[in-house]
């Protein structure tokens, strides 16, 4: 299990363990979808809601995908939420220096964004996913919450434009044989079981697989990779990479050496919320 899994996993025990007696359910939604954020809070007696995202001290967050139309950069129109000020500022900065910029690849390029508006940005993302906490880890180790607030007190950003691969696709059956053969390369040992579900491939497990695990390589392919989307317990639908190789906004993130957050916080705000 990667070392994100393991710390969402971690923060919700932390969270069921340290919250006791207080009228609310804690939900755990955690993946790799960033779109979709990791925790939910509920309040039973109001039905209130909130959600709580988590990060590794060493982490990224909140990436919207930009296109090259026209000689310029423009916001990509697949994007889940809808541009504003501050994605519209880094998108008119890369404008700016478009020679420059035209050519990143996946190796990327950092963007001298003013902190401001990279912390603009990643604020709005999460109010549109209703996030009012963010959990990490602090210097010592020790599991704490930050306000949203008071994110940047936290974390320094670190704002890199790079070209990534974006999407998957439903698998055809032309590829059904091919793929086989090569999740049986890479998991001989660990598969329950393989089987087919209205059109779809399913693929079941003994374990629990890493995000790099997921994608699966196949000389067949050229530009794409077969994809393993979790969709229960140790079972994975199978797809198809898409072939789209757009730029990136990506907000790369790293915890200060210097902090002073414990969970105190976040238990306030459900006391308060919840009397």
């Amino acid at each position: 299990m990667g070392d994100w899994k393991e710390f969402e996993k971690l923060s919700v025990d932390f969270l069921k363990s340290n919250i006791r007696n207080k009228d609310i359910s804690i939900k755990h939604f955690g993946n790799s979808d960033s779109t979709k954020s990791d925790i939910l809070v509920t309040f039973n007696k109001s039905g209130k809601s909130f959600y709580i995202e988590t990060k590794m001290p060493t982490s990224q967050t909140s990436q919207f995908v930009v296109e090259l139309d026209d000689n310029k950069f423009v916001y990509g129109k697949n994007n889940t939420f809808k541009t504003n000020e501050y994605s519209e500022k880094i998108i008119d900065l890369l404008n700016k220096n478009f020679d420059y910029y035209k050519n990143v690849g996946k190796r990327g390029i950092k963007v001298s964004v003013s902190p401001d508006i990279a912390l603009g940005w990643i604020k709005s993302n999460m109010n549109n996913k209703n996030v009012k906490f963010v959990m990490s880890k602090d210097s010592k180790g020790k599991i704490v919450s930050i306000p949203l607030e008071n994110f940047n007190d936290f974390f320094d950003i670190k704002t890199i434009l790079r070209r990534k691969r974006s999407g998957t696709n439903k698998l055809s059956k032309k590829y059904y044989d091919d793929f086989i053969k090569n999740i049986k390369i890479n998991f001989k040992n660990n598969i329950i079981k393989i089987y087919t579900k209205n059109n779809r491939l399913f693929v079941k497990f003994d374990m629990e697989l890493s995000k790099e695990d997921c994608y699966i390589e196949s000389d067949l392919l050229l530009e794409k990779r077969y994809y393993l989307s979790k969709i229960d317990k140790n079972t994975y639908q199978v797809k198809l990479t898409s072939s789209t190789n757009n730029p990136n906004i990506i907000f790369e993130l790293s915890a200060n050496a210097e902090n002073d957050f414990s969970i105190d916080d976040l238990i306030n705000y459900i006391n308060e919320e919840n009397s």
